[in-house]
């Protein structure tokens, strides 16, 4: 059964992204992210190939708890639900900035050499 924002409260909202922070913290998703980034190195199409799709399962794990399909569209609809929350509550804002933090880390941007060779 698909969540709506009826039956997604901000303390939903709050609980499931704690839950998916903590979630991220656990010592075999560490593993699992930390082989997926090392298979990826500074590559940014292999880290979308391989560090999102782990991540994302990470995620679905725990969305489902709270009602969302655990597929792409379950992601899509919570990260729409967390959005409408965000600008309403700063905690939201908060842990929503910790979830993306680990999602989309920064790469360093290694572009064309202009040193002149």
């Amino acid at each position: 059964m698909a969540a709506s924002m009826q039956h997604f409260s901000l303390q939903d909202c709050k609980g499931a992204l704690q839950e998916i922070l903590f979630a991220f913290r656990e010592p075999g998703n560490v593993r699992r992210l930390d082989e997926a980034r090392d298979h990826a190195g500074n590559d940014m199409l292999r880290a979308m190939q391989t560090v999102f799709p782990v991540a994302s399962q990470i995620q679905m794990e725990v969305i489902e708890k709270y009602g969302f399909p655990s597929d792409g569209d379950g992601v899509i609809r919570f990260t729409q639900a967390v959005k409408v929350y965000e600008k309403q509550d700063q905690d939201v804002a908060q842990l929503n900035s910790q979830l993306r933090a680990i999602l989309i880390p920064p790469i360093a941007a290694h572009g064309p050499s202009t040193n002149g060779s």
